[in-house]
């Protein structure tokens, strides 16, 4: 229950998100159950609104002396000349560089 309870919290951002990540509008579509919960878990490697809840989240939990730790949904540290890291959550990666990294999309365009 857990596991699915969380969604009667945020109704209205994963409507938003269902619309702007895989254009589906949940007032004119009907999605069963367990795609629903499915695509629902989802939507937080995706930039969109429940994204930008779960970095909150993140970020209120991380004590503040801690050093940030890297997750699937975190980039990778990137490499300088200076031999110096630099961690960034995914998110805030696609706000520094719009349109680099894409989202959704059919392979074989069109």
């Amino acid at each position: 229950m857990a596991q699915i309870d969380w969604t009667l919290d945020h109704q209205e951002d994963l409507d938003a998100d269902f619309l702007a990540i895989y254009g589906i509008d949940l007032y004119e579509q009907e999605v069963d159950g367990p795609r629903y919960f499915a695509l629902s878990h989802r939507l937080a490697a995706y930039q969109g609104v429940m994204a930008a809840r779960v970095e909150e989240v993140r970020e209120e939990r991380r004590p503040a002396s801690s050093t940030p730790t890297r997750t699937s949904t975190e980039a990778a540290p990137a490499q300088r000349g200076d031999s110096e890291v630099h961690e960034v959550s995914l998110t805030q990666f696609r706000a520094k560089f719009p349109g680099l990294v894409s989202v959704g999309g059919s392979a074989g365009g069109g």
